[in-house]
């Protein structure tokens, strides 16, 4: 049997190869080694290393999608944590719970658990956390379609950052990440309660941070970007996207499709399929508004074939509608019964007519 101390050695060797592997993107190396980490705490009762590898499994389950293994552990970090216990190890815990209540879309848990965080964060006191916290729940509000609350939330979170992070910089780059992020939500929310100009304004300030952020990181990175970069940058893509559907309700298509265009770079670059594809249909409803019916046709085509290659056919089918009122407008009356069909046979399945 080896001795205490040898098995603390482990322990630390263990950490510093899993970190290592997290930081090259070696997920699966990486939940191998955090599980002989928490094997080994288990054993030796080291409650540090049991929460820590606790921890690390869950971060990669849900960077793996598999989300019942991410809940599992983070829960079991709570259960560790003594009765009265008001760490900040806890209060991330509830707030990467929620993250992934988020990504299951299931909302209102979600929001449960993230006031949990918000309520530790606010007792520590430990400012950044407030400010993390109230931004995420914010995005949530803005999925439960409470965008007033979204507004409070996320105004609040805002001041924080500010406060904190008036510059790009290295050892600022958390806070940076957070105010676009902050200022995201408003617009996204101000959007929602029929504000577009109040939208555009914040979005335009998250746009401005991202790109500063993404400049940053391409001097920094030459070759290949690591994961939290390249989320930057589809970050910035999504803002992109979201100031051209903006433009799109205020029937500015030609904006609209500017922007939908420069996001569509991005995606690309990053090989994000299903957001490409998304992008796609938006500049085909676009081209549709404009009376630009063979461009309207081609693009819902380009993302029907793009969810086709993902094998997503819950979007491929939802985007059939759009399709079918091209072909109308071209009186292809063959393909366009065809299509019409197939919706017809989808909406069977739900119970619901298309009339």
């Amino acid at each position: 049997m080896k001795s205490t101390s040898s098995l603390q050695s482990r322990l630390k060797v263990l950490h510093q190869t899993g970190v290592q592997q997290l930081s090259q993107e070696q997920l699966v190396s990486a939940l191998n080694t955090f599980q002989q980490m928490l094997a080994i705490a288990q054993e030796t009762e080291s409650l540090e290393y049991h929460v820590e590898a606790l921890h690390k499994i869950g971060i990669i389950h849900y960077s793996l999608k598999h989300y019942t293994g991410s809940i599992h552990c983070l829960k079991q970090i709570i259960k560790l944590a003594p009765a009265e216990s008001k760490s900040v190890r806890v209060a991330k815990a509830y707030n990467d719970i929620a993250r992934v209540y988020c990504a299951t879309k299931q909302y209102s848990e979600a929001l449960r658990y993230s006031a949990q965080a918000l309520e530790i964060f606010i007792k520590i006191p430990n400012i950044n956390g407030v400010g993390m916290t109230l931004n995420y729940l914010g995005e949530i509000y803005n999925h439960l379609g409470l965008f007033e609350e979204a507004l409070q939330s996320c105004h609040k979170a805002l001041v924080i950052f500010q406060d904190i992070n008036d510059t790009v910089q290295e050892e600022n780059l958390k806070n940076s990440i957070y105010e676009a992020a902050a200022l995201y939500n408003i617009g996204l929310a101000e959007y929602h309660l029929g504000r577009p100009r109040q939208a555009l304004a914040f979005l335009n300030q998250a746009l401005e941070i991202r790109q500063k952020l993404c400049s940053s990181c391409s001097a920094k990175n030459q070759n290949k970007l690591p994961e939290n970069q390249i989320k930057i940058y589809s970050e910035t893509a999504k803002t992109l996207g979201q100031i051209g559907i903006v433009y799109f309700s205020m029937k500015n298509y030609k904006t609209a499709i500017e922007f939908y265009q420069k996001a569509i770079k991005i995606y690309q670059q990053n090989n994000q399929q299903e957001e490409l594809a998304k992008l796609m249909n938006y500049i085909g409803l676009a081209c549709y508004k404009q009376n630009h019916i063979s461009q309207s046709l081609w693009y819902h085509l380009k993302a029907w074939e793009l969810f086709d290659k993902i094998q997503d056919p819950q979007q491929k089918d939802n985007y059939l509608p759009h399709i079918l009122s091209v072909y109308q407008r071209f009186n292809l009356a063959d393909d366009g019964v065809k299509l019409y069909q197939r919706v017809q046979q989808l909406f069977h399945l739900m119970g619901t007519e298309v009339s």
